[in-house]
């Protein structure tokens, strides 16, 4: 029995996210068998539906609906339980259930068990197939791409991570506390001394340094201002950003920002930036500030795939949101973006043999979620695949997509 399990989710520069995910995924997306057992439910990472095990009786459920199902398709009992075995085993374990996020997946087949937990909420599914049932997991792929955010202000500089799905904060060695961390102000002889604090970084021995004689907006106070932000600069320079190309978003009061901008060498900040005070902002509350100014961003790919989609629409017959067209081409390595509607089905069965595609309104025995293999073999063909909002489909159609020829 092959046992996996994985959870997903950012954490500092370890890349954890994708690259396994990806991998995760072709293994998953291509395993074959007479029995395929997906499962999708939302959890919850604590509160009262975890101490009441809510999210273990909703596997549980899953878990007899599935024997049901396969009972229903003809398959003995004993070879029910050896299948779902490894799933029941996990509704029994309380310190799996502490550990959770905000989705799970189960896979489970003959010969084969995984898990994924999830940063995304799913909406529950349970489909027993010739096939895994992917589609959900396209939503974590999909969104690979990350930011950076430095939120800067004269007592402190804190530097982030983030993705479509959360934030996490970056403790960069040497990164200054703060302008009193680079610049003391000691009065000897009528002159003023400029040095880097001994400090060492991430802690708050130098927030104490005495500042005299210059109030905000001097000459003096914007050269000091400039010297620390440089500072910042140079040690996110050295320890991260000069091998980087994702977008860095500023935070923090704006001459301070504008200030900033002038003396990075970082080619890639955001023009727009998170203007006030955020010293003692929650950090959550901070990340949905940073996600709702960067998803254009995240946007963006799938966008302009949209966009070459509709110009090619009218005359080149490369568009297409017709199931009788894509979902042939997608068997035959002819699509180039596809376009799913988050959460739609389309059941059937092609054979590639005869090229003859059947779509029936209702899931019927046998049938596969042709949505669902389109996707896997537009992605194993080298194309793209994006699943949005129904109301952000052509035509609202269930899929579409832009051929190659």
């Amino acid at each position: 029995m092959k046992r996996h399990g994985r959870t997903f989710q950012i954490n500092y520069f370890k890349t954890i996210i994708m690259e396994p995910l990806k991998e995760e995924f072709k293994t998953i997306a291509a395993f074959e068998s007479d029995v395929c057992v997906s499962i999708y439910i939302p959890v919850h990472r604590y509160g009262v539906e975890v101490n009441q095990k809510q999210d273990a009786i909703m596997l549980k459920n899953k878990l007899r609906q599935a024997k049901n199902r396969m009972a229903e398709k003809g398959l003995e009992q004993s070879r029910i339980e050896d299948l779902l075995k490894e799933g029941s085993d996990l509704v029994e374990r309380g310190d799996f259930w502490n550990e959770q996020m905000d989705g799970l997946a189960l896979f489970m087949a003959e010969g084969y068990f995984n898990y994924i937990k999830m940063n995304v909420v799913p909406k529950e599914v349970l489909l027993v197939n010739n096939t895994f049932y992917v589609i959900p997991l396209l939503e974590l792929m999909e969104r690979e791409e990350h930011f950076y955010l430095l939120l800067l202000s004269r007592d402190d500089a804190r530097f982030y991570k983030a993705n479509a799905f959360n934030m996490q904060e970056v403790k960069v060695e040497g990164l200054p506390n703060g302008i009193n961390d680079v610049i003391h102000y000691e009065e000897k002889g009528g002159k003023q001394l400029m040095r880097r604090s001994g400090a060492g970084a991430g802690t708050n021995a130098s927030r104490g340094a005495s500042f005299h004689g210059h109030g905000a907006g001097t000459a003096d106070d914007t050269e000091y201002l400039l010297q620390y932000l440089k500072e910042v600069d140079q040690t996110l320079w050295t320890k991260v950003l000069s091998t980087q190309k994702y977008p860095l978003l500023l935070a923090g009061v704006a001459y301070i920002l504008a200030h900033y901008k002038q003396v990075s060498r970082y080619p890639f900040i955001e023009e727009e930036t998170l203007i006030g005070n955020m010293d003692r902002e929650d950090e959550q509350a901070l990340y949905e500030r940073a996600r709702n100014k960067m998803e254009s961003y995240f946007e963006a790919r799938s966008a302009k795939a949209l966009e070459t989609y509709y110009n090619h629409s009218s005359s080149s017959g490369l568009s297409s949101s017709v199931p009788e067209e894509v979902i042939p081409a997608s068997f035959y390595g002819k699509v180039s973006d596809l376009f799913i509607g988050k959460d739609e089905h389309i059941w059937g069965n092609f054979n590639e043999t005869d090229n003859q595609l059947i779509i029936h309104d209702q899931q019927e025995s046998n049938d596969i979620c042709l949505i669902n293999k389109a996707a896997v073999n537009t992605l194993n063909n080298g194309g793209d695949v994006h699943v949005l909002e129904t109301d952000k489909m052509p035509q609202e159609a269930k899929l579409a997509a832009f051929m190659r020829y």
